[in-house]
């Protein structure tokens, strides 16, 4: 394992990410930041999360212009 120097996370409001033990699909329906803490929280159809406690779903095959990128 390396050591990162930095990390960019895009979230978005209604973006699907899997959840729970068990990766049930959740959508985001909040995003806080805390200042005092520094922590980001999620507000999901599943509950409320903390960032980074989550999995993103795949990438559909219709998000790719010719079906055979999935595989490059």
């Amino acid at each position: 394992m390396s050591t990162l120097r930095h990390i960019n996370l895009n979230l978005e409001l209604g973006q699907t990410i899997l959840v729970g033990q068990n990766k049930e699909p959740a959508t985001i329906t909040k995003i806080e930041f805390h200042e005092k803490s520094g922590e980001i929280t999620l507000n999901t159809t599943k509950g409320p999360r903390k960032a980074l406690t989550f999995a993103l779903s795949p990438v559909h095959e219709t998000e790719y212009e010719n079906v055979a990128d999935k595989y490059r």
